[in-house]
């Protein structure tokens, strides 16, 4: 099995939690033919979206699905819970960040310079910002997002964090934990985990690399 895909992308990074959190030895490698658009990486996913994942001469794509794809191939420490109930809550979260964080957060990336950057977008970001973490806080328990055992709920809400964390202080010095001490909780006891800690470690040094090159760029 080989991954695609680069640490700065929260979608990946999900699924390198996965990976990580049971142990499997699938390595990642950037998109094939330069880039995502390229010919040969649009035969492994015509989308040309990250991450895939080529397992056994076939593509998967998403990162939801590939995600439920590991957790079946490999049931050994899995990232779904037992019950029906409890994997409907897991999904429930990783699909709220999907839906009501990272769309949002991303569209601020854009928004970085104050000096071209347009207040009612920034403004509007915020608030369906705000709206996605009020959300998020009512299905999280603790200390993970679902308790004891780290799930399908983790691996989205890490990364998600992690990028909260980096750059919504740019937009007024905002703290995201304030409002939202179940997110915080999860927050922190994450980076004190091991196995994230050392992925943390990884995608802040892919950050600054990337924020190097384009200072040098710029």
């Amino acid at each position: 099995m080989k991954l695609y895909g680069v640490l700065l992308s929260p979608y990946v990074t999900r699924v390198l939690l996965a990976i990580r959190h049971k142990g499997l030895d699938i390595p990642l490698a950037p998109p094939p033919g330069g880039g995502l658009k390229s010919p040969e990486y649009l035969a492994i996913n015509p989308y040309g979206k990250m991450p895939a994942l080529e397992a056994d001469g076939i593509a998967i794509i998403e990162s939801e699905v590939i995600c439920e794809f590991l957790d079946e191939r490999f049931p050994e420490k899995r990232i779904l819970p037992g019950s029906d109930l409890e994997r409907a809550r897991a999904r429930i979260i990783s699909r709220a960040a999907d839906l009501y964080i990272l769309p949002s957060l991303l569209g601020l990336l854009g928004q970085m310079n104050p000096a071209t950057r347009d207040a009612r977008l920034v403004a509007e970001k915020l608030a369906e910002l705000k709206r996605g973490r009020d959300g998020l806080e009512t299905f999280i328990s603790g200390p993970w997002c679902m308790g004891d055992q780290f799930t399908l709920a983790d691996c989205a809400m890490v990364p998600a964090c992690f990028f909260l964390e980096k750059f919504l202080p740019a937009f007024g010095g905002i703290d995201m934990f304030a409002d939202h001490p179940r997110m915080g909780a999860v927050w922190r006891h994450a980076q004190n985990d091991p196995m994230v800690a050392n992925l943390l470690k990884e995608m802040n040094g892919a950050l600054d690399d990337f924020m190097r090159r384009r200072a040098a760029n710029s």
